[in-house]
């Protein structure tokens, strides 16, 4: 049963179509060329061919010119409707998808771990290093930050990767295929669950696309990068939308747990939701986001909020006997390198600099076990403010995921996607969504496509602030130059019969 801001948005997507086709129609032209030209301008001198004097410029160059494409389309979404936004977004996305990885080098570490776990080796415990040896064109490819790391993903992920090496054996090539395909279909989810979230959370579906999917970061790292958070956010939002949509299939309330009709559909959602969290296990936030808002709904909060977490513990176990329970001690493998991304790991090496460099692994390790003690006590509070009903379950999915990133030990850039989308689809404060674009495009644009020497990016990003800096502004200065000159009323001479009334 669709709820009455469902009802009202589509109503307002009906009117808007036939109001606005001409206009929209034009206005989306001109947003999908220049975008799409910025994305293939970085897939071609990325590609290798151009040299890296040259190559950083023009790819910090075309990472600005698209970040400005996507916030200028801002101006035009009022007119836009859902399936231009969907255009726009396959328009955008196909020069990255036949470009190198990009923005990370994470996809060779799926490869190498895929093909360790085909090799009838533990990758929760081997290394690329360890298994494959490095001399392997794999391993060579791993970054040096992980190439001893073993995998900390879960068992959903790894059986994923094991399928790609058993395809594609140690093919570079077409295992970049198999994996940004598996990246598209996340995508793909993405773009599926997000309007149907935003109309669930009373936010313009056009907008929720377009600060969701048309989001540099999803081009970035779910697109070019081919993350496995790709697949992760897109089961894990679908899944979201499933469960939400039985809950509310028959109104509110009752003896059940679920409304009657609604059992397969909840089921199924809470499948998705596990599966989530099988690939990475940070999604189970969306299964105990789920599990308060039945408890608020049910009668008996405990034995209902048991139920849910039960059985998705019952489905990760059956994933792991699938994949392997090795991933419940490789977690912490990730964290064995420093990110300056993370506030309370970033801070405790700036201390750790400050005081002389010798004390910084200890204070590192105090400010993170205090950042997740700050974390799970936000993240109870965020749970009963559902189970009270002052908060929507989707919208503390958003917010947990944004406090973790505040205490986590490690944060990467796609890691803010996972807060960003789910609050895409429920923030309505204008303050709150200027945030969040500020924050989305500051990332976009400080993060470079390929890892290259300091002073080549130092050059480079001098060159592209000055080529966009001058792309903007020429057009400003024209348009001001153009504008007809108009006399201030003492400037016209005066006439004769002027000055005749004037004297009198």
């Amino acid at each position: 049963m669709a709820t009455i801001g469902e009802r009202a948005f589509r109503a307002h997507d009906r009117v808007a179509g036939r109001r606005n086709s001409t206009v929209t129609g034009f206005a989306t032209t001109g947003f999908a060329v220049t975008g799409f030209a910025a994305a293939a301008l970085l897939a071609i001198v990325t590609s290798g061919f151009i040299p890296p004097s040259y190559g950083v410029a023009l790819s910090l160059i075309a990472v600005g010119m698209l970040v400005l494409v996507w916030l200028a389309l801002h101006r035009r979404v009022h007119i836009m409707r859902v399936p231009d936004m969907y255009r726009l977004a396959v328009i955008w996305a196909l020069p990255l998808t036949v470009a190198r990885p990009l923005f990370s080098g994470d996809l060779w570490s799926y490869l190498a771990q895929g093909l360790t776990a085909a090799r009838g080796l533990d990758p929760y415990t081997l290394g690329p290093a360890q298994a494959l040896g490095p001399d392997s064109a794999v391993t060579q490819h791993v970054s040096h930050y992980w190439v001893d790391t073993p995998a900390p993903y879960g068992p959903v992920w790894l059986t994923v990767s094991r399928a790609v090496a058993e395809i594609a054996g140690d093919n570079l090539l077409w295992s970049v295929l198999f994996y940004r395909l598996i990246a598209l279909a996340g995508v793909f989810l993405i773009g599926w669950a997000l309007p149907r979230l935003a109309r669930r959370g009373g936010v313009s579906p056009v907008s929720a696309l377009w600060l969701g999917l048309l989001n540099p970061l999803v081009l970035w790292h779910l697109v070019a990068g081919a993350h496995n958070d790709a697949l992760m956010i897109g089961t894990m939002l679908v899944g979201m939308e499933l469960a939400l949509s039985a809950l509310d299939r028959d109104g509110r309330g009752g003896t059940s747990l679920v409304p009657r009709g609604g059992w397969s559909r909840f089921a199924a959602g809470m499948t998705l939701l596990t599966i989530a969290a099988c690939i990475k296990v940070v999604a189970v936030v969306a299964i105990c986001c789920v599990a308060a808002e039945l408890a608020r709904r049910h009668g008996r909060p405990v034995r209902t909020a048991l139920f849910v977490l039960l059985g998705a513990a019952a489905g990760m176990t059956v994933f792991s006997s699938i994949g392997g329970f090795g991933w419940i001690s490789a977690m912490h493998s990730s964290t064995t390198v420093y990110s300056w991304m993370s506030p309370t790991t970033g801070t405790g090496l700036l201390i750790g600099l400050a005081s002389g460099g010798e004390d910084t692994a200890t204070v590192v390790t105090v400010l993170n076990i205090a950042g997740l003690a700050v974390f799970l006590l936000l993240a109870l509070r965020l749970l009963l403010s559902v189970y009270r009903g002052r908060i929507s379950a989707l919208r503390s999915l958003g917010l947990i995921f944004a406090a973790m990133l505040l205490c986590a030990p490690v944060v990467q850039p796609w890691y803010l996607l996972w807060a960003l989308l789910p609050l895409a689809a429920t923030t309505r404060r204008h303050r709150a969504r200027v945030v969040m674009i500020v924050i989305s495009a500051v990332v976009a644009l400080v993060t470079p496509p390929l890892a290259a020497a300091a002073p080549h990016l130092v050059v480079g990003y001098l060159i592209a602030i000055t080529v966009l800096a001058a792309t903007v502004a020429i057009p400003a200065v024209r348009r001001r130059c153009l504008l007809p000159v108009t006399r201030r009323p003492a400037e016209i001479p005066a006439t004769v019969g002027s000055t005749v009334v004037a004297a009198r």
